[in-house]
């Protein structure tokens, strides 16, 4: 039985749509949401979600991915093979990160071949493109059917956090559920500068580095290396995003609190 996880900003209604084409194809499919409450149109907390998420899964796995604005517009359709997995969604970038998480040497295809669609409609292709071709797939069909190699695909990352006289700049790529802020620097960066125990300077704020959550009073802010890997501001009970003002693409400066 193969599996097909699920990303999307659709929220409530359609996502069961995408997974009733699928099912329709192949019933025996093992659907794992990982979200559908990405931002509305937020393409890179979407990538995101996906590069955390896509390692965790078997190999095999058919991963449908859809945050797309430009539905119906000209942007392409497509297929990434990497690392004996999967990915299925629009060319916009969302796939890229995840892709190139689990391998350097991915392939993409452009999704060309009509008889795989259902009746099209301009604004929902995640139900008459994108899942159609997942549950295909995880059917066994060959993902050479889907059409050609194309090497002229989106790319996205979430750029490098730069080093400078002692200070790591980064910025906010995603808000969780729980107020947290998670940046694009990496745990290692952070761990090369400073240890456990250190206060960091953070937007005006001083917050320690610690292991976990409960390592400061609820209500506390704090800076951790979330299991994601990559560095993350929290408040212990709390939100750091409401406590620091911060929201996607908010640039950070990190530095070491002398006293």
């Amino acid at each position: 039985m193969a599996v097909i996880s699920l990303l999307s900003d659709f929220g409530h209604l359609y996502p069961a749509q995408m997974k009733a084409v699928i099912l329709c194809i192949n019933p025996s499919a093992i659907l794992v949401d990982i979200s559908h409450e990405i931002p509305a149109q937020d393409i890179k907390a979407g990538a995101f979600g996906l590069m955390v998420s896509a390692p965790y899964f078997p190999e095999g796995t058919v991963h449908l991915a859809v945050v797309d604005p430009g539905v119906g517009t000209s942007r392409r359709h497509i297929v990434v093979e990497s690392g004996a997995h999967l990915f299925v969604g629009p060319d916009n970038g969302l796939l890229i990160p995840a892709a190139s998480r689990l391998s350097q040497d991915f392939v993409v295809r452009e999704i060309t071949n009509p008889d795989l669609l259902l009746n099209l409609s301009s604004t929902f292709h995640g139900r008459d493109i994108f899942a159609p071709v997942a549950a295909r797939l995880s059917s066994g069909m060959a993902v050479i059917e889907v059409g050609d190699e194309i090497e002229d695909f989106v790319e996205l990352d979430f750029g490098v956090p730069q080093v400078i006289d002692g200070k790591v700049r980064g910025h906010v790529v995603f808000v969780d559920s729980f107020g947290n802020a998670i940046t694009n620097i990496p745990g290692k960066v952070i761990l090369e500068r400073f240890k456990c125990g250190d206060v960091l300077d953070i937007c005006g704020i001083s917050m320690p580095l610690v292991h976990t959550y409960a390592s400061v009073k609820k209500g506390a802010p704090l800076a951790v290396v979330g299991s994601h890997g990559f560095l993350e501001l929290s408040v212990n009970s709390g939100s750091a995003v409401e406590l620091l003002k911060l929201k996607a693409e908010k640039s950070i400066d990190i530095n070491l609190v002398c006293y």
